[in-house]
């Protein structure tokens, strides 16, 4: 198995973990072990929930958990995505800061629909990258 394929098949958290600083890697390694040591203690029900939310103040976890978790997001909805889609969402993103939620209407054969311009323009970005594939694939196949 190559190495890219060792890592597409690794969950998302596993690949934001591993991109992680060391310094950072390992305070959330010890925050993980401390969690573990209070799940299986003796105390209970919310003396437990109390614990451990003073154990990730204590060892000022949140801020690395939260970076992780953006990680691992940023992982599954675009590193994880192909071009086309890729595309489709940053048509999607553009439009929506450019225009807000501004509408476009459509009007097929007298009934007309009322669209967001950011469903339309992200719609449009996906299906052009969908057709430069075709494209591409059919100059690929021809004989020069």
């Amino acid at each position: 198995m190559s190495e890219e394929q060792e890592t597409a098949a690794q969950p998302a958290i596993v690949q934001a973990l591993l991109r992680a600083p060391p310094a950072e890697a390992q305070l959330l390694l010890a925050w993980s072990r401390g969690l573990g040591a209070i799940r299986h203690g003796e105390l209970t029900g919310r003396k437990k929930a109390a614990a451990m939310l003073a154990l990730t103040r204590d060892n000022k976890a949140a801020w690395p958990i939260l970076k992780v978790m953006g990680r691992a997001l940023k992982i599954i909805v675009w590193d994880a995505r192909s071009w086309k889609l890729r595309l489709g969402i940053g048509a999607v993103v553009g439009t929506f800061v450019a225009v807000g939620n501004g509408g476009a209407a459509i009007v097929p054969l007298a009934g007309g629909i009322g669209l967001p311009l950011w469903v339309l323009m992200g719609a449009s970005g996906a299906l052009l990258g969908l057709l430069a594939d075709v494209v591409k694939k059919k100059m690929g196949k021809t004989p020069r």
